[in-house]
């Protein structure tokens, strides 16, 4: 059985569905004994919301480390942070972290 590491805010992961990458924005409990779900940006602005511990594990490839730092106050603070470009050099490290796996010669985790 796989382990399955929680993801974190500024983490970069690729979701095979709309062929995109995004950006952890931030994370939520669920409950006690429950890993943590998360909710993501894509690159086009659009917000995902929230996957579960075990959604994420299904539908998001992990890519690494971003070098972001963002504390989610609301929908509409993110909406005006994205148009103000404050997630694009994170958005930009996604997309090299996203080459380099492509280029590795292992295949990807998931």
């Amino acid at each position: 059985m796989p382990q399955f590491q929680d993801l974190v805010v500024g983490e970069a992961v690729y979701y095979a569905r709309e062929r995109a990458v995004g950006l952890i924005y931030t994370t939520y409990e669920r409950g006690r004994h429950k890993r943590p779900g998360v909710q993501l940006l894509l690159s086009d602005g659009r917000d995902l919301s929230g996957f579960s511990a075990e959604e994420a594990d299904q539908f998001l490839q992990p890519l690494g480390d971003t070098g972001l730092r963002y504390e989610f106050a609301n929908v509409g603070q993110l909406a005006r942070d994205y148009q103000r470009g404050v997630f694009s050099q994170a958005f930009h490290n996604a997309r090299v972290l996203l080459m380099r796996q492509l280029a590795s010669t292992e295949p990807p985790a998931k």
